[in-house]
């Protein structure tokens, strides 16, 4: 588990500010909600944390050391995106197993290890027994199962997940935010997790940033902030 702090952080494409001066501590094991309206900057701050964009002005710190100019893959960070992004040629298992596949040096696994690994976290999930399905033949819930296992297998520090039940149905919506809650409490890795629906926000997190124009409005309990609302934005958002 890992703590981040986001401070004065910026980001611009030319002339158009997308995130204005956002100070956030995120604490180790916490699930943190960033909700609000499209185009609101939530999307780009989870970016700017896996290390896809770069930051205008401010840092990033993960356990106090500042990661602005380190790339994705040395963050320690899973990302789990809106699409599946499962790699169609490849089963469930390996799909499960590429990134560990992929480790070097002192993080590098024995194919024992990967095994190991892939039916822990295959166990977790409840997909043992899709492990030599195809991408193509899984319904919607099983590939944001595959997805996340992907994302969990390497045991980072941090989570991130980017809208990643907007493709499901309501009732695999409803089943995955359960499934997502109890993954985070059973692991207890530090999850941030990006929506604009408010009940997902709500029923997810420990903390939610509501967000609007690039501007944190207000970071609170899901309670507080939905019954102690800071602005009429906020207040009208939640409901």
């Amino acid at each position: 588990m890992s703590s981040l702090k986001l401070q004065n952080i910026s980001k611009a494409y030319g002339k158009l500010d997308i995130l204005k001066n956002i100070n956030l501590d995120i604490e180790e094991g916490e699930f943190l909600v960033l909700v609000g309206p499209s185009g609101c900057g939530k999307s780009t701050t989870l970016r700017m944390l896996a290390g896809l964009e770069e930051v205008s002005s401010g840092n990033i710190k993960i356990d106090n050391n500042i990661v602005n100019d380190l790339p994705p893959s040395s963050r320690d960070i899973g990302m789990v995106f809106q699409s599946y992004a499962l790699y169609p040629h490849l089963n469930v298992e390996k799909n499960l197993g590429f990134g560990l596949r992929l480790q070097k040096n002192e993080n590098q696994l024995s194919e024992e290890e990967i095994e190991e690994r892939i039916n822990e976290i295959a166990n977790i999930l409840g997909i043992t027994d899709i492990l030599e399905k195809m991408p193509r033949s899984l319904s919607g819930g099983q590939r944001q199962r595959v997805a996340l296992g992907r994302a969990l297998a390497r045991r980072p520090k941090v989570i991130l997940m980017d809208e990643p039940l907007s493709n499901l149905d309501a009732k695999l919506r409803n089943q995955m935010r359960v499934e997502i809650r109890r993954l985070h409490d059973e692991i207890g890795m530090t999850t941030i997790y990006v929506t604009h629906d408010q009940i997902e926000a709500m029923t997810l997190g420990d903390r939610l940033v509501v967000m609007e124009k690039g501007i944190i409005q207000q970071v609170d309990k899901p309670l507080e902030a939905y019954h102690r609302p800071k602005n009429t934005f906020v207040a009208s958002f939640l409901g």
